[in-house]
């Protein structure tokens, strides 16, 4: 498979696309590519966008969907393991979510303020009048919960945020040529190359979406 690129007046051949996803990241400085699998032949897209060297950078959605993502462990471990009496606690846990950024789901990737503000653009709106999100905000859930932690046992806290997954592409124009072209598909047009996911909250409140989760085990 060939990607396309054109310039003006002329259509430039890209190496093929199973190639370009061969080459690793590197977290590189202002000279050195940091658009992960793309190229050094090729403009560092990314590092452009971040630091306004473009005279567009677009975001252009091809997918979306909102999932529960992951667990993660919000509080520190609770241990009875000495005492033949079960222990109940209460306590305040708390879990905060920002917007990640990657290529592939592998790699992640920075973006500054102004360039999230050109992915967010490009990220359609919710529909539903309860609950929202907002590329580049952090939220946060927070909940007091009364734990009971067996004789013998273990026990802590976990949250899943709700995330809103959105996967495209980048459309980058340069005011001068860039490697010969004036205009730039990262990772190629019509591609799921770049990832946004974006945690999922409630408008009235703000509070991040989310379940939180107990567990015990055997110390």
């Amino acid at each position: 498979m060939q990607l396309m690129k054109r310039g003006r007046g002329k259509l430039a051949v890209l190496t093929p696309a199973l190639a370009l996803l061969l080459i690793p990241f590197s977290a590189g400085t202002a000279s050195a590519n940091t658009s992960p699998g793309w190229g050094d032949d090729k403009p560092d897209v990314i590092w452009d966008c971040n630091h306004g060297k473009t005279d567009l950078c677009q975001y252009h959605e091809v997918k979306a969907w909102t999932a529960l993502d992951k667990r993660r462990q919000v509080s520190p471990v609770i241990a009875n393991c000495a005492s033949s009496r079960d222990v109940t606690l209460t306590r305040t846990d708390t879990n905060t979510t920002n917007t990640e950024y990657s290529f592939s789901q592998s790699t992640s990737v920075e973006v500054s303020v102004g360039f999230s503000d050109k992915l967010e653009e490009g990220v359609k709106a919710s529909q539903s009048q309860t609950e929202t999100w907002t590329v580049g905000q952090t939220h946060t859930a927070t909940e007091t919960h009364t734990s009971i932690i067996p004789a013998g046992e273990k026990g802590a806290w976990w949250f899943a945020p709700y995330v809103h997954h959105s996967q495209g592409w980048l459309e980058v124009h340069y005011g001068k040529r860039k490697h010969g072209h004036y205009f730039w598909y990262y990772p190629g047009r019509g591609s799921t190359g770049v990832h946004v996911n974006t945690p999922v909250y409630l408008k009235n409140t703000g509070e991040l979406k989310g379940q939180f989760y107990w567990a015990t085990w055997k110390c």
